[in-house]
């Protein structure tokens, strides 16, 4: 993880070990998995190459059967993938319209529909893990050519992406603790406004205490 980050910014292990606080020969030792940095170790030095360590969901596959068509995957979950790869343009066969090799670019509406419909009927759970994302795919999912089978199996992953949610974008700005972040992103340099510091408790009028009895008359 460190060495692909290192190299997605170009940079030598030298030059990584000096802005990140680490010496070249540990650093090496990191990237040959000949030690194991603490999770603060591992999270500073990938905060040197603009990355961040962050969470990333498993999905769990089963196989479909149906009779009259192909075998199927059918996730248990929608997850999401980022641009440009979303956009990709992917050539593989058109198996619904039997038209030979095709390039499905995905930029446009209807190759990414085709992308879909071939991927969703056809694909090995790692093919459409790669190139299908969960929103997109949610925006096409009725336009989409596929057997009642296949959409019978795919309907509970489509409706749990698809529960309705509501969300106060101006509250959510000024009350959120970390509003700066998507579940794959932050804000570069953003700082939390802190929240504002509640009002001093009033001092109460402190009388001195005199321990002698009050004189009588």
């Amino acid at each position: 993880m460190l060495r692909t980050a290192r190299r997605a910014r170009g940079l030598t292990q030298v030059q990584l070990a000096r802005i990140s606080g680490t010496s070249q020969a540990t650093l090496s030792a990191y990237e040959r998995g000949l030690k194991s940095p603490s999770l603060k170790v591992a999270a500073r030095i990938l905060a040197s190459t603009d990355h961040e360590l962050t969470l990333r969901a498993r999905i769990d596959w089963v196989e479909h059967e149906a009779p009259g068509i192909p075998k199927f995957w059918v996730p248990s979950m929608l997850w999401a993938v980022e641009p440009p790869t979303c956009f990709a343009t992917l050539e593989m066969p058109d198996q619904i319209r039997h038209s030979g090799m095709r390039n499905w670019n995905m930029r446009d509406r209807d190759g990414r529909r085709g992308a879909f419909e071939q991927l969703v009927r056809f694909a090995l759970p790692q093919q459409m893990i790669r190139w299908i994302d969960g929103g997109l795919l949610i925006d096409l999912w009725e336009e989409l050519d596929l057997p009642d089978p296949v959409r019978r199996s795919w309907q509970p992953a489509i409706e749990l992406a698809n529960h309705p949610t509501a969300a106060d974008a101006l509250l959510f700005f000024i009350k959120d603790k970390d509003p700066e972040t998507a579940p794959t992103a932050r804000v570069r340099g953003f700082d939390v406004v802190p929240p504002p510091r509640p009002p001093e408790p009033r001092q109460q009028r402190r009388t001195r205490f005199d321990p002698r009895p009050p004189e009588s008359d």
